[in-house]
């Protein structure tokens, strides 16, 4: 990242724990973009050239993997679930000290329809990231495959999200490795005659 890129994302960042704050303080209905602007210290000018609209200050910068570990990760040399777990765990630490944050995000985007569209619309994007990274990595894969994997993975990071943020589980990056690990078991349940295999 450079140094104009990072400064960015901080500030970044920044509005969406102003945000998020105001929003469990007063309730969303009542946050103003002005009011989150003041909070985080910067004009309602500065705001919109971040967000365009408050939900979208709550949702925050897009979660991108972080891009130097997904290259390390598409030209990787292991095994596939190796660097994935690399790749996670780089990604997913990035978060480690926005917990209460993004536990507050996440039950306010449960009530509201916009912050809730905006929460499903960055989970497709990054299954859509993963897909390519995996594509990337296996051109010779089939898509049809890839797109399952893609699928799976990203069901396996959000339910680690989920646990890690009501409390069930304290340490994220141990639970997204023991949900990845889940996806082979998961698949030969498909096998059993009854369903009921595990």
């Amino acid at each position: 990242m450079s140094p104009q890129t990072t400064r960015r994302f901080r500030t970044a960042k920044k509005i969406q724990a102003a945000a998020v704050a105001l929003a469990v303080r007063d309730g969303l209905s009542n946050v103003t973009t002005e009011a989150i602007a003041r909070e985080a210290g910067i004009s309602t000018r500065t705001f919109f050239n971040y967000y365009p609209y408050k939900e979208a200050a709550l949702a925050g910068p897009p979660p991108d993997y972080p891009s130097e570990a997904a290259e390390r990760f598409v030209a990787g040399s292991g095994s596939l679930i190796d660097d994935l777990e690399q790749l996670i765990e780089a990604h997913l630490a990035r978060f480690l000290s926005e917990r209460e944050m993004l536990a507050h995000m996440f039950r306010l985007a449960e009530t509201d329809a916009k912050l809730g569209a905006l929460r499903n619309s960055a989970v497709m994007a990054r299954r859509a990231q993963m897909r390519e990274l995996l594509s990337r990595r296996m051109p010779r894969a089939d898509g049809r495959m890839v797109e399952i994997l893609a699928a799976a993975i990203i069901a396996a990071t959000n339910a680690a999200t989920k646990d890690w943020l009501s409390g069930e589980r304290n340490d994220f990056i141990a639970a997204a490795r023991h949900n990845l690990a889940l996806i082979l078991p998961a698949a030969e349940m498909l096998k059993s005659t009854t369903g009921r295999a595990l």
